[in-house]
C-alpha cells in the first residue's frame, strides 16, 4: 500500500515511522525542507523533533508535491493554523478515489470540522478522522497505542486496518466521524481546566472530584452537539480526555498549570497554545444553547476568564460543583 503523509513534524514523523514497520507499506513522508528530506533519507533521523531516535530505514521522505498522486492513502498531520496554506500546494493533486485521513485537530467558527472542510476542498467523501490518546514521543518508541477511526464505508475501515497491521498502533472505530473530530477539540478545553486544578490544589481527591465534573460536562456537550454516546467510550473520548488532562506532555494541561500558578499573561495571545485554546473555548461555548450553559460551570468560567482577560482563575466550589 502506498502511503503519503503530509507533515513532517512530531506526529507525522512518528506515525510515518511506525507505519513503515509494516513490510507491505511504502511510506513517503512529505517535508517542504530539502535539508529535512535529505536528513531523513540519508541519516534516518529527524533531530529537530526526535534528537535521540533512529528512524526506520525503509521510511522515505520527499519534497515533491506530485508524489502524492501515487498514494493509496494520504494522512494529513498539520497544525490547523497552516492547514489551508499547505493544502493549496496539493490542489488538484488528490483524487476522490484516494483515502484521506485527517490527523489535524481544530474547529471552524461555524462549528464545521476539519473533515467537513476537507470533504468540500477535495470534493470527496473518502475523508476519515483518526484521533485518540497518543503522544508522538510514545509512538516513535513503539509504545502500544489505541486510536479511533471515524469512517463511513466498510472498505475504508478494512484498508486502514490493513496498513496498521504489524504495527504497535491499534484501531477502534465508529461511523460518528463528526463526534471523533469534535471530541478532539473538547478534551483540550477540559485538560486546561484540570491543569489549573492540579496547580492550585495538588490533591488527588480534588483532582478526581473535578474529573467527575469534567465527564459530566462532556456528556452534556456531546448530547447537545449530537455526538454518539458510544463515541465517548472509544479511545478518542474519555481515554483522550484522561491522557490530555493528566499528563504533563499535554500542552493544554501545561497552560492550565501556568494559569493555576499565576504565571499566565492575559496579553500573550500570540502564543499558539493560548490562541488555539481560546479559539476552541469560544467556538464550543457559542455552539451551546444558552439554557445549557448554566449547567456547564467549567466551560462557562473558562470562557469568562479568557473573555475578561483576567490573570487569576478563581474556583468557587459552590458554582463548579453544581448538580446537573
Amino acid at each position: 500500500m502506498n502511503i503519503f503523509i503530509i507533515g513532517s513534524g512530531t506526529f507525522g514523523t512518528a506515525l510515518a515511522n511506525e507505519l513503515s514497520f509494516n513490510v507491505n507499506n511504502q511510506v513517503l513522508l512529505f517535508a517542504r525542507s530539502l535539508d529535512k528530506v535529505d536528513e531523513i533519507n540519508n541519516l534516518h533521523t529527524n533531530k529537530k523533533y526526535f534528537p535521540n531516535i533512529k528512524l526506520n530505514q525503509s521510511l522515505k521522505a520527499t519534497s515533491d508535491y506530485l508524489a502524492i498522486e501515487e498514494a493509496d492513502v494520504v494522512f494529513i498531520a498539520l497544525p490547523s493554523s497552516v492547514l489551508e496554506d499547505v493544502l493549496n500546494k496539493f490542489n488538484n493533486k488528490i483524487s476522490n478515489t484516494q483515502l484521506v485521513v485527517n490527523l489535524s485537530k481544530g474547529i471552524f467558527n461555524n462549528g464545521g470540522t476539519i473533515v467537513d472542510y476537507l470533504k468540500s476542498y477535495f470534493n470527496s467523501e473518502n475523508i476519515l478522522s483518526l484521533k485518540g490518546p497518543s503522544f508522538a514521543s510514545e509512538i516513535v518508541v513503539k509504545s502500544n497505542t489505541l486510536l479511533t477511526l471515524g469512517y463511513s464505508k466498510n472498505n475504508q475501515l478494512s484498508i486502514i486496518n490493513k496498513i496498521f497491521n504489524g504495527t504497535n498502533i491499534y484501531i477502534d472505530s465508529t461511523n460518528d466521524i463528526r463526534g471523533v473530530e469534535l471530541l478532539s477539540v473538547v478534551k483540550n478545553i477540559y485538560a486546561l481546566f484540570i491543569g489549573i486544578v492540579d496547580a492550585k490544589y495538588d490533591s488527588p481527591n480534588t483532582r478526581f472530584m473535578f474529573m467527575t465534573k469534567v465527564f459530566s460536562e462532556i456528556r452534556l456537550i456531546a448530547e447537545e452537539l449530537k455526538i454518539s454516546p458510544d463515541t465517548l467510550f472509544l479511545s478518542c473520548g474519555l481515554g483522550d480526555v484522561c491522557l490530555t488532562s493528566l499528563n504533563d506532555l499535554s500542552r493544554n494541561r501545561t497552560l492550565g498549570l501556568l494559569i493555576g500558578k499565576g504565571f499566565y499573561n492575559p496579553i500573550s495571545e500570540e502564543n499558539t497554545v493560548v490562541f488555539e485554546g481560546l479559539n476552541s473555548i469560544n467556538i464550543i461555548f457559542n455552539l451551546i444553547d444558552s439554557s445549557l450553559i448554566l449547567k456547564l460551570p467549567i466551560l462557562r468560567n473558562l470562557h469568562n476568564f479568557f473573555a475578561t482577560k483576567k490573570k487569576n482563575f478563581i474556583i468557587d466550589f459552590n458554582d463548579f460543583l453544581i448538580i446537573n
